[in-house]
């Protein structure tokens, strides 16, 4: 599905989602940024908070994206 975003940044979620996730006008959502995309969850996410924690232990022992993503493609090799 598409969408288009309105002058002050607005988007309509079509119908038969909203109906399917029982989402009303005072429906509280959480919007997310994941990479170049968002992720928009009904009720405030666990996501945010999970990764909040993750980013902070990463910091602490010093763990980049570039290791996270080398370790991932040895895992991967290994198990080919």
């Amino acid at each position: 599905m598409v969408t288009r975003m309105r002058e002050k940044g607005q988007i309509t979620i079509p119908a038969n989602i909203r109906e399917a996730l029982h989402l009303s006008s005072d429906s509280v959502l959480s919007i997310t940024r994941v990479g170049d995309g968002i992720l928009l969850t009904p009720k405030p996410s666990v996501f945010e908070s999970v990764s909040a924690k993750f980013s902070k232990a990463a910091k602490a022992k010093e763990i980049t994206l570039d290791n996270l993503l080398k370790d991932l493609k040895k895992n991967r090799h290994k198990e080919s």
